[in-house]
């Protein structure tokens, strides 16, 4: 909607207001058929055999169609709400919205638990969100709202329930065609998206650390931090005697970097036939990387600490912990990635071994 959030609040508050007490009971009801839909989809754990004869792209256009549909019945319902409140109309569409949803939450249950856990938590996400926004919608017209599980309300940080539905209803035909797709925007949004941002960022502190050094400053001049209280003595800067340290810490990060870019496109997006053993083991990527991830942020920071010993032995540790998460993530990868590209994976595998031989992470 395009209306502000204060002004659907208002008119929510009127439309209540307006709404006959015998029509909010009507609402009332239909607001708890839906809450029932959303405690089943929350608990929905996918259907028990095979992901064959299940089609992503088909279900894609089942969810577009009832989503079109649903939000069509719903701009009606609101248009109807708006003062004076149109009681015969509102009473005639709660049931047909109620259907739609029904019948929406029909379509998701037919999802195997083959077709992907990555996939399938993608599309309860949108389904579920769908839902409770839809409840908040009918609350904005009743004065005894209905109740929502409050773990489900606790990522949706919004007021204007009206344009959250159609934010959400617009995200069911957005939902992911299969695993393969889902996998991809996971990798994509929690994987080497912010690997690619940690190397970029730990490249520029180099950088400006070398400058400094060539330009013979200790890095206790009027730089803007060490003179800000607000600050707490915090220096953000990589002190130039941990430079060549960094830079060691620099090859590791770009070897997880393009290790991670390649399963990305070698792996993942190029992954044939999305049989069962495969959904699985791209599901297994995703549980895999993030932690690699998580990995490389924490080596990052070990050269922003303070004392010179303690940043040795965290980098040490920290370094070893990033190896050892990246040769599992390599290992899974050359499950089924094409022959062509083992030769690179395997390269990798050498590197790794030679970082565990060579710093001081040697035992």
């Amino acid at each position: 909607m395009s209306s502000s959030s204060a002004s659907t609040q208002a008119s929510a508050a009127a439309a209540t207001n307006d709404v006959k007490k015998e029509t909010q009971k009507i609402l009332r009801a239909a607001a708890l058929n839906i809450v029932v839909l959303v405690d089943h989809v929350n608990k929905f754990e996918g259907v028990d055999g095979t992901a064959v004869g299940f089609s992503g792209p088909d279900f894609k256009k089942s969810i577009d169609d009832l989503a079109s549909a649903i939000d069509k019945e719903v701009t009606r319902f609101l248009i109807a709400c708006k003062p004076p409140a149109l009681d015969v109309e509102i009473k005639a569409l709660c049931p047909k919205i109620n259907a739609g949803f029904f019948q929406l939450v029909q379509t998701f249950d037919h999802i195997p638990k083959l077709a992907g856990k990555t996939y399938l938590d993608a599309v309860r996400k949108a389904v579920s969100r769908s839902l409770v926004t839809a409840v908040m919608l009918f609350n904005s017209f009743i004065e005894d709202k209905v109740e929502v599980d409050k773990s489900v309300l606790a990522d949706l940080a919004y007021t204007a329930s009206s344009g959250i539905f159609w934010e959400h209803c617009k995200a069911l035909s957005q939902i992911p065609a299969d695993n393969k797709a889902a996998v991809s925007s996971a990798w994509m949004s929690s994987v080497s998206s912010l690997i690619k941002d940690a190397a970029e960022e730990l490249s520029d502190s180099l950088e400006e650390a070398e400058s400094k050094d060539d330009d013979g400053e200790d890095g206790s001049d009027n730089d803007g931090y060490s003179d800000d209280d607000s600050m707490n003595g915090f220096d953000p800067d990589i002190p130039a005697d941990r430079v060549a340290d960094g830079k060691k810490i620099q090859k590791m990060v770009m070897l997880t970097k393009h290790t991670c870019d390649k399963i990305g496109l070698r792996c993942i997006r190029d992954c044939s036939p999305l049989d069962d053993e495969r959904t699985i083991w791209l599901d297994r990527l995703v549980d895999l990387g993030r932690p690699v991830q998580n990995a490389v942020d924490d080596l990052i920071a070990t050269l922003f600490v303070d004392d010179d010993a303690e940043w040795k032995k965290q980098s040490a540790v920290e370094t070893e912990r990033l190896v050892n998460l990246l040769g599992e993530l390599v290992t899974l990868a050359i499950t089924f990635v094409d022959d062509s590209h083992l030769s690179w994976f395997e390269l990798c595998r050498k590197q790794l071994d030679a970082t565990k031989h060579s710093s001081n992470i040697a035992r």
